[in-house]
């Protein structure tokens, strides 16, 4: 499904570590990555921590969510870290739905969930699979306009690069912009926060980890001292065990950010696999009859996608997970997985407060994510296309033995 590329300079900068005896927290391998991160999205401040979860906590914390009055908008259709942080800091998710082009919040849900509820303190917006959420610039100029704080989650997407208007004379004027007068921004250079993660699978690898991102250091540090067991500030050395507030120890260790820095490295190679990659499912797609009819995601013209992972929507209505379990079931080599469960139906997060997600549950119901790890090459995206073609004739053949007879 996904692979890091870790880098030849792995070995060598663990074994600076080891060498230096230096394995715990707030090393050099640390501040190094942290800037190498900052860099790729963009910003001037990062904090690494233990997990995009952990990253997550932070910036909610950092932006003062701390009270079950406090709402957050969440993406219905993302990883359940988003809804699971504000719970952490204390706030309540609100899961609102998507839009079917690049999967991200829509505008439109938005809006109507602010119109309803009042609590509303900020959003976070999610842009799916590597792919720039297709409103961020409308969501972020309607945050701004209603003096929202606005947390991207960058997790799966940082590396690619937004459009943006050449020009703006306020907020309010955002709009989409044609491919030629756009200038591009990196994901995550815009919001309030953001928060990426360097789990193993993802644009950047380290087997677990994340950070916390931002153009404003004094948020930056405060998500830090939360992620830090929120230790007492100016009380001199002897006072060290004391803390101001009940803070989680989240900090990345060395050894881990060594192997960080050495993948960082390797991002600008893993873009260019990643895209390539999802160039190959385009042209056997369009080959295939059959996967003619699959609609993959859709980036904004102007945007500039990493495909982190490339998401098939089955045609028809046809169901993800039958088609799934066949394919995997004649080809057990080939890994696949499905999309997100809509936040709004799980038990934890459901609330008198959630409005319908209905492009979420079409996504989960009919999607199918196909591997793009970064080591497949051509003839292997070719296989896996025809298996998925395969796995489609089977489950519609089965469908029609079972439907009724007139």
């Amino acid at each position: 499904m996904n692979e890091p590329l870790i880098g030849p300079n792995a070995q060598h900068y663990c074994k600076a570590a080891l060498d230096s005896s230096w394995i715990g927290v707030e090393g050099p391998y640390v501040r190094r990555l942290e800037r190498q991160l900052a860099e790729i999205c963009g910003c001037s401040s990062a904090c690494a921590v233990q997990s995009g979860t952990a990253a997550l906590y932070g910036a909610i914390k950092a932006l003062g969510v701390s009270d079950p009055s406090h709402h957050v908008l969440v993406p219905a259709f993302t990883c359940a870290a988003c809804a699971d942080a504000v719970v952490h800091a204390g706030g309540r998710p609100v899961p609102i739905d998507c839009e079917m082009d690049s999967y991200a919040i829509s505008l439109e849900a938005v809006r109507k969930a602010l119109d309803s509820d009042q609590a509303v303190v900020g959003v976070v917006i999610a842009p799916c699979y590597g792919v720039p959420a297709r409103d961020f610039n409308e969501v972020l100029a309607l945050c701004r306009e209603r003096g929202l704080w606005l947390c991207e989650d960058a997790c799966e997407s940082y590396g690619a690069a937004k459009a943006m208007p050449p020009s703006q004379d306020g907020p309010a004027k955002v709009a989409r912009v044609s491919a030629s007068a756009a200038k591009k921004v990196p994901v995550g250079a815009l919001a309030t926060l953001s928060v990426v993660s360097i789990r193993s699978e993802k644009m950047v690898g380290v087997g677990e980890g994340g950070a916390i991102l931002g153009n404003d250091p004094t948020l930056v540090a405060r998500a830090k001292w939360w992620c830090s067991r929120a230790p007492s500030r100016g009380v001199g050395l002897w006072r060290v065990y004391e803390h101001d507030a009940v803070g989680q120890n989240f900090r990345l260790p060395e050894m881990l950010a060594a192997v960080g820095s050495a993948a960082a490295e390797m991002l600008p190679t893993m873009i260019e696999r990643k895209r390539k990659i999802h160039g190959w499912y385009e042209k056997f797609f369009a080959r295939s009859p059959v996967l003619q009819a699959i609609k993959l995601q859709k980036e904004s013209p102007g945007d500039e996608s990493v495909w982190w992972i490339t998401a098939a929507l089955l045609p028809d209505g046809m169901n993800g997970e039958k088609v799934g379990m066949q394919l995997m079931k004649e080809c057990p080599d080939i890994e696949i997985r499905p999309g997100f469960f809509p936040l709004g139906q799980m038990g934890i997060f459901k609330s008198d407060w959630n409005q319908p997600c209905p492009n979420a549950e079409a996504l989960y119901h009919g999607m199918v994510c196909l591997p793009s790890s970064n080591q497949l090459l051509e003839a292997d995206i070719e296989r896996i296309c025809g298996a998925l073609e395969d796995a489609i004739g089977q489950v519609r053949a089965r469908a029609a033995e079972e439907s009724p007879k007139d």
